[in-house]
């Protein structure tokens, strides 16, 4: 048999003529086309766990937590049998997906998942849903994809992290601490007294769009009760002893972001407290960290807040001259040699900022360091041209395609790695550990900031014309390729550059940009501080400032 096949197989390759094939089906991918941003994840992980970029509401943590109870109880009937894990996944899933449901109706954001409950769920005079039968099943399948709030890269983590559910003796089942039980029975109370109660009825199984609605009203998720934000407090402020180190790094992390707030009279934005942090310097010019302050971890905190900044940075930067390759490819005719990309670099850099010429590597490392004037790094990073959060969006804006914005990016992305280099002798100085699981540090092949510092000093006699030669081929383009085969075999296209007769080849019609820093939960905590009236949030402005007080 075997050896039949092989003759079709050589029939149907040495036959004359053309063949007829299907099209290379290849999804688009692609959205680490580096493979740099773990370091970032991982920086995050060990400066804020617990939550991540989409929890930022208190009222999700206390309304699953009460689900569950709630659940536990009815399906047990009140501990007197043992609870069955489907029965009680099933349940549970109902009574989010009515509360989601309900705030969709509303007209709501404020939950995840509201697109797709818009694709499956009836909407406003629609007819009524019932929770069994293939239907439920397709609701329930969507909403375990990603967008349920119990789901991975919901509020799921967070709930067990910070301490409102626990596994019980069942498989897959929870139950709430007896730590949240005030907030737990302050929702059954609000929704015992709904119009919506009958929702915990296990015999009840459908429901009319208009009945539901009335649940989001009872209990809008952006407005926890005195319970709720009593319990959240209780087990997120600093100060909490629980002897469990994802506790202590975030305990620590919210004091010194606290500490900054609390010094600084009206208020932070998110992206002042970035440069606060990646400085070390309070808007009035007094140092964050107080001498003698590493007694209560605020030290190794701050080293770390700022190596996170300084990463983003350096990510972006290299994330941004990706952009650029592909922009300078199409416009030289769809096609550019390494020679041509680095003299059109060499060019634009220098139009940019003559000091970026060189002539040496260490000429311009040197350039670049001395631009923190009196200020010395890393205080530096908070102000002018050096300032860190700025530099940042100006590579982020530059990647949109304004007139002349793409010729930027080789001045921009020269610099950003100059003022990261001497950011890096700043913070080793202080303390900060630069090996593998250093701040500073990661594994080689992600490029940590440590890498970059020994490739530069590596170049200090090159040119800078042998530095864009390595920085394009290598750290951009050889990095690339490297990742996106590794990560190959999904039937995912995240090749987006290849080497043809002239030079090199975009293989997709869309850049890979624009890139910007990845999302560092900052926002989220200091989302959820305010709703547990930590601090103040004045919403006033585009971007929410955050003030010492509450309410």
């Amino acid at each position: 048999m075997n050896q039949l096949l092989q003759d079709m197989d050589l029939d149907f390759a040495t036959a004359p003529g053309a063949r007829l094939i299907t099209k290379l089906a290849l999804k688009d991918g692609g959205v680490d086309p580096l493979g740099l941003r773990q370091i970032n994840l991982d920086l995050m992980d060990r400066a804020i766990p617990g939550i991540n970029n989409t929890t930022v509401f208190i009222r999700p943590y206390a309304f699953m937590a009460w689900a569950w109870w709630k659940t536990n109880d009815l399906l047990s009937n009140g501990g007197k049998k043992d609870i069955d894990s489907a029965a009680a996944k099933d349940f549970v899933m109902r009574l989010e997906v009515i509360y989601a449901w309900s705030h969709m109706l509303a007209g709501g954001r404020d939950l995840p998942g509201m697109a797709v409950l818009r694709s499956c769920m009836p909407m406003d005079g629609g007819a009524p849903f019932t929770f069994k039968g293939a239907n439920w099943e397709t609701v329930k399948k969507k909403r375990q994809a990603s967008t349920s709030i119990m789901d991975a890269i919901q509020y799921g983590p967070s709930i067990k992290a910070l301490g409102y559910l626990e596994q019980t003796s069942v498989i897959g089942v929870f139950r709430p601490t007896e730590q949240v039980m005030p907030a737990v029975r302050a929702i059954d109370a609000i929704v015992s007294r709904s119009a919506i109660r009958h929702m915990v009825e296990p015999g009840v199984v459908t429901f009319r769009p208009e009945e539901v609605e009335s649940l989001n009203d009872a209990l809008p998720p952006s407005e926890p009760s005195n319970e709720e934000r009593d319990v959240f407090r209780r087990l997120f402020e600093p100060g909490r002893e629980t002897g469990r180190t994802d506790f202590t790094r975030r305990n620590d992390t919210l004091a010194l972001v606290l500490e900054a707030i609390n010094a600084t009279p009206d208020g932070l934005t998110v992206p002042e407290l970035r440069t606060v942090l990646a400085s070390g310097v309070l808007p009035g010019g007094r140092a964050l960290v107080r001498a003698g302050s590493n007694d209560t971890g605020l030290l190794a905190t701050w080293l770390l807040m700022s190596s996170l900044q300084v990463r983003q940075l350096q990510r972006l930067a290299l994330e941004s001259m990706l952009v650029w390759i592909e922009v300078m490819i199409r416009t030289n005719g769809g096609s550019a040699s390494t020679d041509a990309l680095v003299a059109m670099a060499l060019r634009q850099a220098e139009d940019f900022d003559k000091d970026l010429a060189g002539p040496t590597v260490g000429d311009l490392l040197t350039t670049l360091a001395q631009r923190c004037e009196d200020r010395g790094w890393p205080s530096a990073a908070a102000t002018g041209e050096t300032n860190f959060v700025a530099l940042s969006n100006r590579l982020s804006l530059a990647q949109r395609g304004g007139p002349g914005s793409y010729e930027t990016i080789p001045g921009l992305v020269l610099s950003a790695l100059g003022y990261v280099q001497a950011m890096y002798a700043a913070l080793k100085q202080e303390g900060a550990d630069d090996g593998r699981l250093g701040e500073l540090g990661g594994r080689s092949d992600r490029f940590p900031i440590s890498l970059q510092h020994r490739r530069l000093l590596s170049l200090t006699e090159a040119t800078v014309e042998t530095l864009w030669r390595e920085l394009i081929e290598t750290w951009v383009i050889g990095q690339h390729v490297r990742w996106s085969v590794a990560r190959n075999g999904d039937g995912t296209q995240r090749l987006r550059l290849a080497l043809g007769d002239s030079g090199w080849l975009s293989v997709h019609k869309r850049l890979s940009g624009p890139f910007g820093p990845t999302p560092d939960r900052l926002l989220s905590a200091l989302s959820l501080a305010a709703q547990c009236s930590m601090i103040a949030r004045d919403d006033t402005d585009a971007e929410p400032r955050f003030m010492a007080g509450g309410n």
